[in-house]
């Protein structure tokens, strides 16, 4: 017999934050764009009460910015925001990297090279897009491997707040092999269980992209 925990609907409140999330991750609303709550509620044939009620939350997780009287904007991240950011999820990801170098079973490190295999693929064919997809993919199998769900969340939380930022970071010159070079040295010492280099070749890795994330915000600063 199914739980009524199973067989609850998802609420359409749920839904459009759901939906706005996913356009938001990935580029389709960016940074700064205006959000038109007339246009989601007619979208989903909604009234504007789950809309607010959506965008309240969205706005409560940082994604959004609601401006009384002027209207509702993506967030649009500041650099020294950002460093905060990446800081955070440097020693996040470099705690699960750790954990997951003293964890991974036969399956997972079967997971974790040919995940690192098809992020090589995109950096040789300097498709961006795939990349994108591919390194989920890889820090993924990591999250996993480390058997600490908890910490996994607050860094898919931090990774939710600069993922609009992400498909750029991608496109920037050299950054594909640069990332792959990255992702090998932290696969390198997850396979053996060496577990303190696993941490300090993640914490670079988050560090070094960081540093690009805040180059974009930067230039895309108004004077």
């Amino acid at each position: 017999m199914q739980s009524a925990l199973t067989l609850e609907p998802t609420s359409l409140q749920d839904r459009i934050r759901g939906r706005l999330e996913a356009a938001i991750q990935s580029g389709e609303l960016a940074p700064g764009m205006a959000i038109d709550e007339r246009a989601l509620a007619a979208q989903f044939e909604a009234s504007r009460t789950p809309v607010r009620e959506a965008l309240l939350l969205l706005s409560a997780r940082g994604l959004v910015d609601i401006v009384p009287r002027t209207g509702i904007y993506v967030r649009q991240l500041k650099a020294e925001e950002l460093v905060a950011m990446m800081e955070a999820l440097g020693e996040l990801e470099g705690v699960l990297a750790r954990l997951a170098a003293r964890r991974i079973g036969a399956v997972q490190r079967a997971a974790l090279e040919q995940a690192l295999a098809g992020t090589a693929a995109c950096a040789r064919a300097d498709d961006a897009a795939g990349y994108q997809e591919a390194n989920a993919v890889l820090h993924e199998v990591i999250y996993q491997a480390s058997g600490n769900p908890f910490i996994v969340e607050q860094a898919r939380a931090v990774r939710m707040r600069i993922g609009a930022y992400r498909g750029r970071l991608f496109e920037r010159p050299g950054r594909l092999a640069d990332s792959q070079r990255e992702h090998e040295r932290v696969v390198a010492a997850i396979l053996p269980g060496r577990a303190d280099e696993a941490a300090d070749a993640m914490r670079d890795h988050i560090s070094l992209g960081g540093k690009v994330f805040a180059d974009l915000v930067l230039s895309n600063t108004r004077p």
